[in-house]
């Protein structure tokens, strides 16, 4: 963040200053031209939702550690989700995936850079028909490591750059998207506020904000699937994106280092520069630590709330939504803070846990 912003908060959502010349050219339109080869949606959840409607109803294969944004777009369509388990490492378990006679939705990430499943796996699960789907949202800035050809490949922009909205999908779709703009703009708006209260510290600023970050999301709910703002595109197609993987990468690195000191803090991912998108940890009393980090101003995203059936099939998702924080280490930080995020995840955890 810069030196001159009142407020010093780590975490939570992009603040945002309005590029004026972009929004002139921008407001009010989509885009419809591709980024990196991908069409450009409004949101990772979108782009899923084009590729169900795609389909008659049919089964949807997904992790059960997996939150609403992933769940939600198959079932908007008339598909029935099953879930299947992960193991302690983050793989897919195997023999918890359960085809049935007719083709299938089977959709898989690699958490957080983690390998969730082998070539050899997917080309099975292929070969059987099942339309396969990869989440690259944990991994997207960095090279795929996989030789395997899914059908569809999607991602989370927004998650990785400061723009009010924005989703990739790789693959063939026949139907058009929406051009709604309100989610896109709505989301600028609440950014921007952001950006003044960390420079003012009006609280009625950090109210109104904080609702509008919690509530926009419903405006994708309502409707089919739409394309990414033309302002979003603009941002993201002249961004940095060899210096946002270089200070991801470095952030991670000095975080990871201070982190894993801590005897009560478990590193889900401990090598950089395969996700850091976060630097995601398990601790105990989780809920304890991230309400003392909060009152710090340090705040640790909590990734999946999970409904019960998935917390049911799979121990692990239960275990990792219960006790998992996702610490933040993209580039709005420097190393310094870093430093100081890590002994403060260190000093907390160990307080409330001796």
């Amino acid at each position: 963040m810069n030196s001159s912003v009142m407020v010093r908060e780590y975490g939570y959502e992009y603040d945002a200053v309005l590029n004026a010349s972009v929004w002139e050219k921008t407001a009010g339109k989509v885009t419809e031209d591709l980024l990196w080869g991908a069409y450009c949606l409004r949101s990772g959840r979108d782009a899923l939702k084009a590729i169900a409607r795609e389909y008659k109803p049919r089964v949807a294969l997904l992790p059960a550690l997996a939150c609403d944004s992933m769940v939600f777009p198959f079932t908007m369509y008339g598909h029935k989700v099953k879930y299947y388990r992960i193991n302690a490492d983050y793989s897919i378990d195997l023999n918890s995936i359960d085809i049935g006679k007719e083709p299938a939705f089977f959709l898989y990430t690699d958490y957080f850079g983690l390998k969730a499943i082998d070539d050899a796996a997917l080309e099975l699960l292929k070969s059987k028909g099942n339309v396969m789907i990869e989440d690259r949202t944990h991994t997207l800035i960095w090279e795929r490591r996989s030789s395997f050809q899914p059908d569809y490949i999607v991602a989370s922009l927004r998650k990785w750059l400061s723009v009010p909205d924005g989703g990739l999908l790789w693959g063939r779709i026949s139907k058009p998207f929406n051009s709604d703009t309100s989610f896109s703009s709505t989301r600028l708006q609440a950014q921007c506020m952001r950006h003044k209260y960390l420079l003012s510290g009006d609280e009625k600023l950090k109210t109104e904000y904080r609702k509008i970050f919690s509530e926009v999301s419903d405006i994708m709910d309502k409707d089919e699937p739409s394309a990414m703002s033309a302002y979003s595109y603009a941002l993201a197609n002249h961004a940095d994106w060899d210096e946002i993987r270089s200070a991801r990468k470095r952030n991670a690195e000095a975080l990871t280092a201070i982190i894993q000191t801590c005897p009560y803090i478990h590193l889900i991912q401990k090598n950089a520069g395969f996700s850091d998108l976060y630097v995601a940890f398990t601790v105990n009393n989780r809920d304890v630590v991230q309400r003392r980090l909060s009152e710090e101003r340090i705040f640790n995203t909590i990734i999946w709330p999970l409904n019960d059936e998935q917390k049911q099939v799979c121990g692990v998702s239960k275990a990792t939504e219960e006790n998992m924080l996702a610490a933040p280490c993209d580039q709005r930080y420097t190393v310094d803070d870093m430093n100081y995020i890590g002994k403060e995840i260190v000093r907390v955890a160990t307080d409330v846990n001796e």
